[in-house]
């Protein structure tokens, strides 16, 4: 896990820099210096440098609860010479938020839908932040897309099949989440909270074909991790047309495919407490 949200970090980067972009500009809006962001949620940390490296002036605080994904925002700081500003802490986000102290910015990418109580986790994101500070929450937006040249990537509506198979999936992750409760849509969550909502967009990201050897080795990662996640969840001739995606035999594997492209959303929600 660690090894693949590194490589899903590095090769959709442009997408969290569409994204900092944002939050840099409606900071700068506002007027004040960064001095204090915490990154909730932050894996191995590519996403802490990056706001770490647009926020000059701010004290970077990597939060994840994972050893393993910390010890990887270490060496990433070090590499990029950042480690004078970036702090990691092995905090479990669903229960010590209040023990992360007070920051001028949070950043929570893809880390809210892991917690059981979203709202509760929103009310202690809005305790952790002082007046008037930002919080940018980066959640799932479209599913990401391997799309060809031809019309042959699979059988047809294979894509939408596995979208709808995706959302059972995603309902039964929430539903075993320790003291998982029922989620509103997030502009409601963050407006009873105490945020006001200042942006809500869907960013896109598309790398065009040919793929680089990151690229095509994150696209068969992710066809991996699909077939793996959606096993009881989709038809099984489904998951045979993944299969033929991800055999390096057949005429139709992705692997040696020049004309596969890939295009991800993700919906940016910056709220100010």
């Amino acid at each position: 896990m660690v090894a693949h949200a590194e490589l899903e970090g590095e090769v959709f980067g442009g997408l969290t820099m569409q994204a900092v972009g944002v939050l840099a500009q409606k900071h700068a809006a506002g007027g004040g210096a960064v001095r204090r962001l915490l990154d909730l949620g932050s894996g191995p940390g590519v996403g802490t440098c990056v706001l770490a490296e647009r926020f000059a002036s701010a004290h970077v605080v990597a939060v994840d609860g994972s050893a393993a994904m910390l010890a990887r925002v270490t060496e990433r700081a070090e590499r990029l010479g950042l480690a004078s500003r970036v702090e990691t802490r092995q905090v479990e986000l669903a229960d010590d938020l209040a023990a992360l102290g007070q920051a001028d910015v949070v950043w929570a990418s893809l880390a809210l839908h892991h917690i059981g109580d979203e709202a509760a986790a929103l009310r202690g994101i809005h305790g952790c932040l002082r007046p008037g500070g930002l919080l940018a929450l980066v959640e799932i937006g479209e599913p990401l897309r391997l799309e060809g040249r031809d019309a042959h990537l699979g059988r047809p509506g294979l894509w939408e099949r596995l979208d709808m198979a995706s959302v059972a999936w995603f309902a039964d992750m929430r539903a075993g989440l320790p003291g998982t409760t029922a989620s509103t849509d997030y502009p409601t969550m963050l407006g009873a909270t105490g945020f006001e909502v200042l942006v809500d967009e869907l960013l896109t990201f598309v790398l065009d074909p040919p793929l680089d050897a990151q690229a095509r080795q994150l696209a068969r990662r992710h066809l991996e991790q699909t077939r793996a996640r959606l096993a009881n969840h989709a038809a099984q001739p489904d998951l045979d047309a993944l299969d033929e995606l991800l055999d390096a035999d057949s005429e139709h594997s992705i692997t040696g495919r020049d004309d596969i492209a890939m295009r991800i959303s993700r919906r940016l929600f910056i709220a100010r407490a």
